[in-house]
């Protein structure tokens, strides 16, 4: 008796043991998806700063003073006044030209009077001196101040002229800088930018302020180099603002700038995209981020991008089977970050693996987990 219960104790070890090597080990679990149909877009996401298409940059023509500059988001008319720098300096500077001048030409005219009285005396003393009236020292005394006043007159009519054209030259420059002193609007729009403050010094060709119409926006965007070749004129863009959460602006692009740079160790070249109006709250100099629409349909049957699998040249998926998963070759279409067109290979409705998928072979029996029927 003891001989048999010791044998059935070993044949039902034996058993046990046979279970576990067959059958024992635990099913891999895998989360599945159903494949679907619906509209699928491919975007290559970015960022960029907005700017206005149009704008005039006012810069200071005069060094001086800031006496009225107007505040960021005023609304201005062309050819309304704008700004204006105390040109107090300039004004002494331009009436000291024109005396400087008008001397000028009073020394001149005075030295010209000069010559005519002096030749006149000369004249007189000549025929006296002839006539043996005057003395032969009265005469050569008058005839020395003659040519003193000759030579005088001569110098300044070469000197003059000239001197009379550059102070002109200078008094047109600063009569120009007076009137620069008050600036009008060069265009109709909204101050986006000013670069001074009131009672700020200011030099000539420094900013001042900025204009634009700011229902007029574009962004400039930066495109990495692999993506270059993706991204076309006319292309829709979605664009989005940490500063309006929630809220998205869009636009399309018009134009690839054809040169690439390094930013922050990026490869990138612009592209600029013409935002559609409305576009109220965004203003020149805003940081963005892009999602730049470079393919899209809007009837795609698609699975998500991690139900793919590639090895080697094979693209396959792990189509669930009862409880097996089969190896399914497909091929796909517009591929984007979270999904994939598949054009051959799964019908709507069949169910794929998207997680666990690692090490997974075909006819693999699994235990399955289905995303719950409430998630969007």
């Amino acid at each position: 008796m003891v001989r048999r219960s010791l044998v059935l104790s070993l044949s039902a070890l034996a058993a046990f043991s046979l279970s576990l090597a067959c059958g024992g080990e635990a099913e891999p679990v895998v989360r599945v998806s159903e494949v679907r149909s619906g509209p699928l877009r491919v975007v290559v996401s970015t960022n960029g700063k907005i700017e206005p298409i149009e704008d005039a940059e006012v810069r200071a023509r005069l060094d001086g003073r800031v006496v009225e500059i107007p505040d960021p988001g005023t609304r201005v008319e062309r050819g309304a006044p704008l700004l204006q720098i105390d040109a107090a300096t300039v004004g002494a500077q331009l009436a000291a030209a024109e005396s400087e001048r008008l001397a000028a030409q009073e020394a001149l005219r005075a030295s010209r009077n000069d010559l005519d009285l002096a030749r006149q005396r000369f004249e007189t003393d000549r025929d006296l001196h002839r006539e043996g009236a005057i003395t032969r020292q009265r005469f050569d005394e008058s005839q020395a101040s003659f040519r003193d006043a000759a030579a005088r007159t001569a110098s300044l009519a070469r000197e003059v002229p000239l001197r009379v054209a550059s102070l002109d030259l200078r008094i047109r420059e600063l009569s120009e800088q007076q009137r620069a002193a008050r600036t009008v609007a060069p265009v109709s729009g909204s101050v986006y930018r000013t670069d001074a403050k009131k009672g700020q010094m200011v030099h000539v060709g420094d900013p001042l302020v900025a204009i634009a119409d700011l229902g007029r926006l574009r962004v400039r965007a930066n495109v990495d180099q692999v993506d270059l070749g993706r991204v076309r004129p006319g292309a829709n863009v979605r664009i989005t603002s940490n500063a309006f959460p929630g809220r998205t602006f869009s636009g399309h692009v018009t134009e690839i700038v054809p040169n690439v740079v390094v930013k922050e160790s990026r490869a990138v070249s612009e592209s600029l995209a013409v935002l559609d109006p409305p576009a109220d709250g965004l203003v020149p100099g805003m940081t963005v981020d892009l999602e730049i629409v470079v393919a899209e349909t809007p009837d795609a049957l698609q699975v998500p991008a991690d139900a793919v699998v590639r090895r080697g040249d094979a693209t396959f998926v792990y189509k669930l089977d009862g409880r097996r998963v089969r190896a399914t070759p497909v091929r796909l279409g517009l591929s984007s970050v979270t999904a994939a067109q598949v054009l051959e290979g799964l019908s709507p409705g069949d169910e794929v693996v998207v997680s666990g998928a690692e090490g997974l072979e075909d006819g693999a029996r699994v235990d399955v987990r289905k995303p719950d029927a409430h998630a969007s």
